[in-house]
């Protein structure tokens, strides 16, 4: 009898040593368990949100005519969804310390230039390149005004000299003298915008100094801006490393973009100062309607989901080689315009490059790759609009 007590001692107490150790592992278990659970239950949600915003084929773009296999269409889960999700998971910050949601991938600036679809006047650079001031057009056209701006470079007034560049983009320019000015333009921006280095007294840019509980993330939207802009113009690999009372290149966004549908051209703008150019693919038979658009939504791999004119009924998934959407989509949402009342139309990537610079899409616009991975960084949805000109 004695033996039998010992015995239920001894699993009295193994249980007892086992529940206390559960709760040390645990944290406290009470409190842990149930925070896992919420955060589970808001990824789930907002996947099942993801996959319930299913973009629409417009009926115009129904017309057209694809190669089997290759349609044109998306399914997106818009920023907000994304970012519910993220924030749901934010760790609380420490005192001393900045902590942000898990996008902590590392952000690199892409190669600019031919190879990103500049057209052959256009510099061959990289943001932050330490020579992006200098004239850099080989085609001087020996317009006056531009050379004006030239001297203005060469002396240091790089803003005096971007503010006339800028206003000239306005007047009526031949087609060499507007690719010479957008070059010098191109120069400047790489330099002073999309370069580490700022310029004293410049209006597109200020200091913010990184305050306690701070996130890239808000940051970014305190100035139009997606917060990867700031990865990148600031040499940051990981956004929940910054730290309070760090100083920060901000730019006072937000950019937008203008498409010349004739010239399969897409240009860039911070506020009103144009930045870069990039060749596009467009929609057959004028399939992309002309007007204003809103950025509505951005998605990283995005999942296909072919429009009702599409031959190959397959959904596809992100990473697939097959997808056609490439790795970035940039949603649109009609709202001046022809574009009123059009929705499921985008800019993407695209598997099929030498489809850049003609009119073989569904209706969407189509870029390289390394081109829409950096428009991505810049167009903030709900803040930025593309217009699209004849």
């Amino acid at each position: 009898m004695f033996g039998s007590y010992r015995r239920r001692r001894r699993r009295r107490i193994a249980v007892g040593v086992g529940f206390v150790a559960l709760l040390v592992a645990g944290g406290g278990g009470w409190y842990l368990w149930p925070r896992a659970k919420q955060a589970s239950a808001g990824e789930h949600g907002a996947a099942r949100a993801s996959e319930a915003l299913v973009s629409r084929a417009d009926s115009a773009t129904d017309r057209a005519a694809v190669k089997p296999g290759k349609p044109e269409g998306a399914t997106v889960r818009t920023d907000d969804v994304k970012l519910v999700a993220d924030e749901q998971v934010v760790i609380p910050a420490k005192p001393g310390a900045v902590k942000e949601t898990a996008n902590d991938r590392t952000l690199s600036a892409p190669r600019l230039g031919a190879a990103a679809g500049a057209e052959p006047d256009e510099p061959q650079t990289t943001p932050g390149d330490p020579t992006a001031t200098r004239a850099s057009s080989d085609t001087r056209t020996g317009n006056r005004a531009i050379e004006d701006a030239r001297r203005l470079l060469d002396t240091g007034e790089v803003i005096e000299a971007r503010h006339q560049l800028n206003a000239l983009l306005k007047s009526a320019l031949s087609e060499t003298e507007n690719g010479e000015v957008r070059a010098l333009l191109t120069r400047i921006a790489d330099d002073t915008i999309l370069g580490r280095r700022s310029v004293p007294n410049d209006p597109l840019v200020d200091t913010y100094t990184v305050q306690p509980g701070d996130v890239l993330l808000n940051i970014g939207r305190n100035y139009d801006l997606p917060y990867e802009i700031l990865m990148l113009i600031n040499g940051i690999p990981d956004a929940t490393k910054i730290r309070q009372d760090q100083k920060l290149k901000v730019l006072r966004g937000p950019f937008h973009a203008k498409i010349y549908k004739s010239k399969f051209r897409l240009d860039v703008y911070l506020q009103d100062v144009y930045v870069r150019s990039y060749r596009v693919g467009l929609g057959t038979e004028n399939g992309t309607p002309e007007g204003v658009w809103k950025v509505k939504t951005r998605l990283e791999n995005p999942t296909y989901y072919p429009p009702a004119s599409a031959t190959d009924k397959r959904i596809i998934p992100p990473d697939d080689p097959n997808n056609p959407l490439g790795k970035r989509w940039i949603g649109l949402e009609g709202v001046e315009g022809d574009a009123i009342g059009h929705d499921g139309y985008g800019i993407h990537g695209t598997i099929e490059p030498e489809s850049i610079g003609k009119a073989v899409s569904l209706g969407c616009i189509r870029m390289h790759s390394e081109d829409v991975a950096f428009l991505y960084m810049l167009l903030a949805p709900g803040r930025s609009t593309v217009t699209i000109l004849p």
